[in-house]
């Protein structure tokens, strides 16, 4: 990752950190998007979260830098209603206007609010200055995020037989609404509010709702993403429910997460992994419209890491350090391509795998740090470590 970092001074404003979105093979030049910019918040974000689980972040003076300056990047990006902008271009100016930047609630919205309530309390230690900023930071954009969701009315919508509920982002979003509840969580343990509570509680529910067949009817507890479509890439439904399910004592969140864990996950395996599918029901049942085994990505693996991960946490089966482990393989060449996908020496992983023959060697923000992510956490589980060497 430190091969896409780079601090620089704002025109006007203090030194933050960046992390270059593109890094093309073979010589791995940093690249920049002619329509988006150079850096944005989803990936600064998410390169935050990682340097925030450091297991030496303490010691590491380095680290602790660039946390900061990460952080600062984010907090510089938000706009006066709460919602964030994402990107900025080459000049160091805020890209205001592009689709993927525009201040809305939408990704990297919900990945700012994701750092700022997860690295509070460290910054309530290591500058409390800092961490008030962050506060008002979040309390502004939770303030619009309950004024657009939290009274949506429980209505349902159907897509190709599918009953999908309408209260989601963009109405059945549950990749968004996870990082949403992940982020809330963190809020409400600093600062409980019934409000907070309420549209927790419907995200939830929304994202419970999204989930379709057993362990013996297709799609084995897969939690669609949107409308009738499940992707890989995102997929932190099931990690969410675990996470907030425990912390809120919802154990229908739980179950649900745990359905798809153990039924959808291995059958993913099974296929070699898939890229996405859809679903529809023509009236006698759910059955499979279509599915694609590629482009297969870090960002669609990582997720389902970290859930099986948070399972094994909760229960303490061996079973999910073992369907771990499985999913970690892909990084270390048992994907369909036979290649390995994830560099240990330098941290470096390839963008993607797009045919059993076609690996995109490119190596940018957002798959390193999901490789990087995947393996920060395996490494905490031994029976994990033991089978990847």
């Amino acid at each position: 990752m430190q091969h896409l970092y780079k601090s620089v001074k704002l025109p006007v404003g203090p030194e933050v950190g960046t992390v270059a979105i593109y890094s093309n093979a073979p010589n791995y030049d940093l690249i920049t998007d002619e329509d988006e910019g150079f850096t944005c918040i989803d990936d600064v974000a998410r390169a935050g979260l990682f340097m925030l689980r450091e297991p030496d972040l303490a010691t590491n003076a380095g680290k602790q830098t660039q946390l900061r300056q990460m952080t600062e990047f984010v907090l510089q990006l938000q706009s006066p209603e709460g919602y964030y902008y994402n990107f900025l271009w080459p000049d160091l100016s805020i890209n205001k206007t592009f689709q993927t930047s525009v201040n809305q609630p939408n990704w990297w919205s919900w990945r700012a609010f994701w750092l700022l309530s997860e690295a509070y309390p460290y910054f309530q230690k290591a500058d409390p200055a800092m961490a008030t900023r962050m506060l008002q930071a979040n309390q502004r954009l939770v303030t619009v995020m309950i004024r657009d969701f939290a009274s949506r009315p429980q209505e349902m919508n159907f897509v190709k037989g599918i009953k999908v509920p309408k209260w989601l982002p963009f109405g059945s979003g549950t990749d968004q609404a996870a990082i949403m509840l992940l982020s809330l969580s963190n809020y409400y343990q600093q600062t409980p509010d019934a409000q907070v509570l309420k549209l927790m509680e419907l995200l939830g529910e929304g994202i419970v709702l999204m989930q379709f067949g057993d362990a013996t009817h297709f799609p084995y507890g897969a939690i669609m993403s949107f409308e009738n479509t499940w992707h890989a890439y995102g997929s932190d439904q099931s990690y969410a429910l675990l996470k907030v399910g425990k912390a809120l004592n919802k154990p229908t969140w739980i179950a649900a997460a745990k359905k798809e864990i153990d039924n959808f996950y291995p059958y993913l395996l099974k296929q070699g992994l898939l890229e996405s599918l859809e679903i529809y029901d023509p009236g006698n049942g759910v059955q499979g419209l279509k599915s694609s085994r590629f482009a297969q990505i870090a960002y669609g693996v990582r997720p389902m890491v970290w859930a099986a991960l948070e399972a094994y946490d909760q229960t303490k089966d061996p079973k999910y350090t073992d369907l771990a482990t499985e999913f970690m393989g892909w990084f270390l060449g048992t994907n369909l391509a036979g290649v390995k996908m994830y560099d240990v020496e330098s941290g470096r992983c390839f963008d993607g795998i797009s045919s059993t023959t076609e690996v995109n060697r490119n190596s940018g923000a957002e798959s390193t740090i999901e490789a990087l992510w995947a393996f920060q956490r395996a490494e905490q589980y031994p029976a994990v470590v033991g089978k990847l060497k």
